[in-house]
């Protein structure tokens, strides 16, 4: 029976490739914010929602098999861990680089999606003002409407 020989660099480098994946879909989903394209977001929200469930499974992965170094698994863990591997370790900084970065997209995204809720907001507002007309009673005692101008139709 053959013993598999753990590869830390392929597996950090696994976890950045799929932490760029994520950031592509950020930049995308951006892309949309910006543009005010909501026809891509359920889309790109799918998207994202998978990918952070990929990133999480991969984080889990590795702390599974950093318990079982007997290593933290926290940052501290696998930085001491990683001090035999100094290729892998460079492979985390890339890891932690990227991860800033995602972390960034997410939250100008967040104000993105924000700034969009507010105005979707206060354009509601502007209209249901614009439709609080005036109204005058009329003969029978009901409301009805004040309307200046002409009625369609009208001659």
């Amino acid at each position: 029976m053959t013993e598999t020989v753990f590869d830390p660099v392929h597996f950090i480098r696994s976890e950045c490739d799929a932490i760029r994946d994520f950031i592509d879909t950020l930049r995308g989903e951006q892309a949309a914010l910006r543009q005010a394209d909501v026809s891509l977001l359920p889309r790109l929200a799918e998207e994202k929602a998978q990918r952070a469930q990929q990133l999480a499974q991969l984080a889990d992965a590795r702390k599974c098999l950093l318990s079982a170094q007997g290593q933290a698994t926290d940052r501290a863990g696998i930085e001491r861990w990683l001090q035999d591997f100094p290729v892998a370790a460079d492979a985390w900084q890339e890891l932690i680089r990227l991860a800033e970065t995602a972390s960034q997209l997410n939250s100008i995204n967040g104000k993105l999606v924000g700034q969009r809720l507010r105005y979707n907001q206060q354009a509601i507002a502007a209209l249901q003002d614009a439709t609080q007309v005036a109204s005058l009673y009329g003969a029978n005692g009901h409301t009805q409407p004040f309307l200046v101008g002409r009625q369609l139709g009208e001659v």
